[in-house]
């Protein structure tokens, strides 16, 4: 059981998580609409950090942008909005309740109950509407005036009322229920496995998917997650649909004396033979910017270099911001 200000609480998060599920086009698309979106806000930004926390712990990432994006829709883009529907819950709340104060009192006098008929009653007015805290029938056993109940009754609830009427947008944050964790748990219900080449994250709308591949439409160079050539400091650069479709060799494990054909990747372990890489020719120039972009960061976070067989070709390095957004709508459905 909850207390009235809990209730509104639930309410007004509900009521705003639904809002931007259905509104938000971050949130109102499916898994790739909203990884474009990250990814989009990822470039706006060319915070490294924020990129190699999305490359290794996406979902942390992905949490991430969920809260800060619905912190900026409540507090900032749509705060009228989300105090109209605070107040409207208020306003539903009073009316829920002297309803079922009403409806109470009346079957009580029709039926010549008791006091804890009468609380029995009104809570069951109340249904799925309102879940509230328990009244003990004890504090009212010697009332009769089923009518001075309902009053003494609607002038506690009167207090709360207008206490609730005081209440903050600020204030939701202390509630235990909140729209982005609602926001969170709804958007974050899909497969997280990373492909083990790239990390791309499969799109799978499912967790535990045991019957279908994994997969993604677009893979990553494959020296974002730290890929090189064995013996060397040179990173890869290649995108995993190349590299199945050639026929290099790769190590599956950092200690690995055997190399497996990349046509036979799936024979790489547990890892591998899961995934399903299409051979083709797919590649986002987003990932070739971040590349350039970021070019000597990478190099000193895995103390390794783009050179040699990893050298960034030129027409990569010719990629701007803009156009690197751009090709996010190549993962198709809506435009970020």
């Amino acid at each position: 059981m909850i207390s009235t200000v809990e209730a509104l609480y639930n309410r007004t998060a509900i009521g705003l998580a639904h809002q931007m599920k259905c509104n938000y086009p971050a949130f109102n698309g499916n898994t790739l609409d909203l990884e474009k979106h990250i990814l989009k806000s990822l470039a706006e930004k060319e915070n490294f950090d924020d990129f190699i926390t999305y490359i290794k712990n996406p979902r942390r990432q992905t949490e991430a942008f969920i809260r800060a994006e619905v912190k900026k829709y409540i507090f900032t883009d749509h705060k009228d909005e989300a105090v109209i529907i605070l107040n409207k819950n208020v306003h539903d709340i009073n009316t829920t309740v002297s309803q079922a104060l009403f409806t109470a009192t009346q079957k009580v006098q029709t039926q010549s109950g008791y006091t804890d008929t009468w609380l029995k009653e009104f809570f069951s007015a109340l249904n799925d509407n309102l879940t509230l805290d328990p009244i003990c029938s004890q504090n009212f056993s010697d009332i009769k005036d089923f009518d001075f109940l309902r009053r003494e009754t609607e002038k506690g609830f009167a207090s709360i009322i207008e206490q609730m009427r005081s209440i903050s947008l600020d204030k939701m944050q202390e509630s235990r229920l909140k729209p982005d964790e609602i926001l969170v748990d709804q958007l974050c219900k899909h497969c997280w496995v990373k492909c083990p080449f790239c990390s791309a994250i499969c799109t799978n709308t499912i967790e535990d998917h045991k019957d279908d591949d994994h997969s993604v439409p677009f893979h990553r160079p494959n020296g974002i997650q730290g890929w090189h050539y064995k013996g060397t400091v040179e990173l890869c650069i290649t995108f995993c649909t190349t590299n199945v479709s050639s026929d290099l060799k790769f190590y599956p494990y950092h200690n690995s004396e055997k190399s497996i054909p990349y046509k036979e990747y799936r024979n790489g372990g547990p890892e591998y033979k899961t995934w399903r890489i299409t051979p083709d020719g797919s590649k986002l120039s987003y990932w070739k910017w971040f590349v350039c972009r970021f070019q000597n960061k990478l190099e000193k976070h895995y103390n390794r270099k783009f050179q040699g067989r990893g050298e960034i070709p030129d027409d990569w390095k010719t990629i701007s911001k803009e156009e690197a957004i751009q090709s996010l709508d190549e993962m198709g459905f809506s435009d970020v």
